[in-house]
């Protein structure tokens, strides 16, 4: 029986870790393993943090100065891949999040019986706190790892994935970034043999006004780090073109493509004043257009996708109003 270790990096959650730390203990599947790394919390979750470790043999508290998150994570999960063996298994769980009770005997039967290093499943997203009715007869299919990377069902975030350890003996997390997920998922995928896909939703993404994630759009304009994401993006085109994988650079382009339609989809959606300077100055659609005539080449886009892509290169301002009818990342 494999074991499964949760990799939790917590951070001024004091309000939400109660509920993310019950949802693993109340796992149905007994061989899980709980590493909650304090990133120097200013709150009481150091304390609550230790309390629980008192109480559950299973916990495991590791208390760092602040590093931000791919540091915590990338401490919990050297820990990790210490305790367990290759064949073990780790996941990712954000501490403001919480999972489904079955999360862990689904996932793992999921992997073992199709013989996957990686499953992913559905997640739920809101500030509800609570599950809604679970889905009858969910989609499970596994794929090559090379074929996951090629489609439209893999998720790019590091959550709502288990994953077997030994695909992540050489893999970290980099420091000092925004979408270190980017940076980060599309080589522990490559590492696997195989993937599996469940549409069922056993992952909660809570969405609340102090999240990450929250209103990223506004925070853009001259930030800095706003172009993490394509520096991940030539890096993986980088990384394929040395593994002689063409199709996967173009797919990588692809993504900057899809990508560039959000931005500036969320980005004509504010106030004026509050948008990006590059979005504004057209930047964007510069970025934009140096990828889409190479990856438009690539067989294998869906139909409505190329339509999309050729609209948004023709008028920009499209995507607006195509962003309300299709959605490109689901």
């Amino acid at each position: 029986m494999k074991n499964l270790y949760f990799i939790i990096p917590v951070y001024n959650v004091e309000r939400y870790i109660h509920r993310c730390i019950r949802s693993v203990l109340e796992q149905t599947y007994e061989r899980v393993g709980i590493i909650l790394v304090d990133d120097g919390s200013p709150d009481g979750c150091p304390e609550i943090c230790d309390e629980y470790a008192r109480m559950y043999k299973n916990i495991h508290v590791i208390h760092k100065e602040n590093g931000g998150l791919s540091d915590a994570r990338n401490v919990g999960l050297t820990l990790a891949l210490k305790t367990a063996g290759e064949d073990d298994y780790i996941s990712f769980l954000d501490s403001d999040d919480f999972i489904r009770s079955d999360y862990a005997e689904k996932m793992i039967a999921i992997c073992e019986g199709l013989g996957c290093d990686i499953a992913q499943c559905g997640y739920e997203k809101g500030e509800d706190g609570v599950f809604s009715d679970t889905e009858n007869n969910p989609r499970v299919y596994e794929t090559d790892s090379e074929k996951a990377l090629l489609g439209y069902d893999l998720k790019s975030f590091a959550c709502a994935k288990i994953f077997r350890c030994g695909i992540f003996k050489d893999i970290r997390f980099p420091d000092g970034v925004w979408n270190e997920d980017e940076f980060t998922v599309y080589r522990a995928v490559y590492n696997a043999h195989k993937t599996a896909f469940t549409s069922e939703r056993l992952y909660y993404y809570f969405q609340h006004s102090g999240s990450i994630m929250d209103n990223i759009a506004k925070r853009l304009k001259n930030n800095p780090h706003r172009y993490d994401w394509l520096k991940a993006y030539k890096e993986r085109i980088d990384f394929f073109i040395r593994e002689n994988k063409p199709l996967q650079v173009l797919r990588t382009r692809e993504k900057i493509c899809t990508d560039i339609i959000l931005r500036y989809n969320e980005q004509m959606r504010l106030n004026a004043k509050e948008r990006d300077t590059d979005c504004v100055s057209g930047k964007y659609i510069e970025i934009y257009r140096s990828s889409y005539k190479s990856m438009i080449k690539r067989h294998g886009i869906p139909i409505k996708r190329r339509i999309v892509y050729a609209l948004f290169y023709v008028a920009p301002y499209s995507a607006v109003i195509i962003g309300r009818i299709f959605t490109l990342r689901k």
